[in-house]
């Protein structure tokens, strides 16, 4: 019975999506994917279960474009005479029906508790397999540890384009890690999706054609939180800021040095942290002598709750206290620390966060559908729950995934990594897990999946971790335009 409802749930939830169509037709040398004979022979309506595996696969082998400049959304061109010689547009689609997508991410090391996401992933591509497959392929997901080091991430990328029939790759984790694979990808001609970064340079599709990022931009968020300490402390508030010493954390001083820059705030400490560090104790105890009005801490996962936990226990500062999203996992990050946090809320510097998602294992939405749905998918395709960590954020990731290889079965050629480019450059759907609700992809014109956020304070309320609402849902979706302009 219980699969029956989420099957309806589901099926409720893909009548609600909206994919977009082709790029414009006009363009000079440039063509639109459905300027070929042979794709413009292909019917795109007809169910995939009234279409035999074999005579599938014939008419998307002849409408695939091998060759030319394809121009799949605003601004966005995709050069295929660049590709590699032997490069095949139906790479991970296999002959009995897997679209196989890679992934890297840390499973070992400091910033293992997103190893999870991986996982999770997984988990929502077993449910769609199983309850609402798109047309008869199979969705596997080929996951590598990185440890979160760039290096790393590289050879496996390189490993699994060589070894495991890979059509493009998903959710990997980290902006050092993602802009180290990116040439790759790129010079592959091979999707690199909804990078698990919030760098602004994800959002070039003029530049970077095969890339696209998926969370909230680094820079979008710090600009909330320099909004929110001037209309609290007004302009000059003095800040001190700890950052992960590398392009992630140097997205979030960048951005802050340009509020100083332009008068909002005084930034009058900064310390630099190594990713790989055990702890953060003496850049805190230089931070601590600042004195500041405001705290940022531009750093994610072990380090969350060691920042949360040396603060409490220095009674004598408690600034205005702000903290990446990236840390929003309550159950991962601030559970192990809920004493402290509820000590910092009490005293005056609860964790504020600008959240882009609903997080699963707030009580807050305990009854909200999408909540619901996530909490049914992992009890039924697996033996975790919200509880045990970075689970449910893999199924949020996995079903944009899923949106965007649906909306590419739909086009002539079915799934193909033309396609599959084309359906994310042009991806407009709901998705309830998000604050805002809508996803709007465009091109040039709008580069970014994720562009509304809410500040919201971490609480302890009843003796539960929760998020508390502290201004309104800030939405922008659908204006971003993208970062070359």
């Amino acid at each position: 019975m219980k699969k029956v409802i989420i099957r309806l749930v589901c099926i409720f939830g893909v009548i609600s999506l909206i994919t977009a169509g082709c790029g414009d037709d006009d363009g000079g040398g440039v063509r639109s994917v459905g300027d070929s004979e042979s794709s413009s022979s292909t019917s795109s309506s007809a169910s995939s279960s009234e279409v035999s595996a074999s005579s599938s696969e014939a008419e998307e082998d002849t409408s695939a474009p091998t060759s030319g400049q394809i121009e799949i959304a605003t601004g966005t061109v995709l050069d295929l005479d660049a590709c590699p010689d032997d490069w095949d547009p139906y790479q991970g689609v296999t002959d009995d029906g897997q679209v196989r997508i890679g992934t890297s991410l840390p499973q070992s090391g400091q910033l293992a508790a997103f190893g999870a996401i991986g996982e999770g992933m997984q988990i929502y591509f077993d449910f769609v397999n199983d309850q609402l497959p798109i047309g008869d392929y199979e969705l596997v997901l080929v996951a590598r540890d990185d440890g979160y080091e760039a290096g790393r991430t590289v050879a496996n990328v390189e490993e699994m384009l060589e070894t495991e029939n890979i059509l493009g790759f998903a959710g990997v984790i980290g902006t050092p890690n993602n802009f180290a694979i990116r040439p790759i990808t790129d010079e592959a001609c091979v999707p690199q999706l909804l990078n698990l970064s919030g760098f602004p340079q994800w959002g070039d599709p003029a530049s970077f054609p095969w890339t696209v990022g998926n969370i909230l931009n680094y820079a979008t968020e710090t600009e909330i939180w320099c909004q929110h300490i001037v209309t609290e402390l007004g302009k000059g508030a003095t800040v001190a800021a700890l950052f992960m010493n590398n392009d992630f954390g140097k997205t979030y001083q960048q951005t802050l040095q340009g509020c100083e820059d332009r008068g909002d705030i005084e930034l009058i400490a900064e310390e630099l942290h190594d990713p790989a560090a055990p702890d953060v104790t003496n850049e805190m105890t230089t931070l601590v002598a600042s004195g500041a009005q405001v705290l940022v801490a531009g750093t994610t996962a072990a380090f969350c709750p060691q920042t949360v936990g040396t603060l409490a226990s220095i009674p004598s500062w408690r600034p205005m206290f702000f903290m990446s999203y990236t840390c929003n996992n309550l159950p991962a990050f601030f559970a192990p620390v809920q004493e402290f946090t509820d000590t910092l809320q009490k005293e005056g510097s609860g964790v504020l966060m600008a959240n882009y998602n609903k997080i699963c294992g707030d009580p807050r939405y305990e009854n909200d559908p999408s909540m619901v749905l996530t909490r049914m998918v992992l009890e039924d395709y697996s033996s975790v729950t919200c509880e045990d960590g970075s689970y449910s954020g893999g199924i949020f990731f996995a079903q944009v995934v899923v949106d965007i290889l649906r909306a590419a079965h739909e086009l002539p050629g079915g799934i193909n990594r033309v396609n599959v480019m084309q359906a994310t450059w042009n991806l407009t759907t709901i998705n309830d897990n998000l604050l805002g609700g809508k996803i709007i992809l465009d091109g040039t014109n709008d580069a970014y999946v994720t562009e509304a956020a809410q500040i919201q304070e971490v609480q302890v309320i009843d003796g539960s971790l929760t998020f508390t609402p502290i201004s309104d849902v800030i939405d922008t979706e659908g204006e971003g335009g993208s970062f070359g302009g």
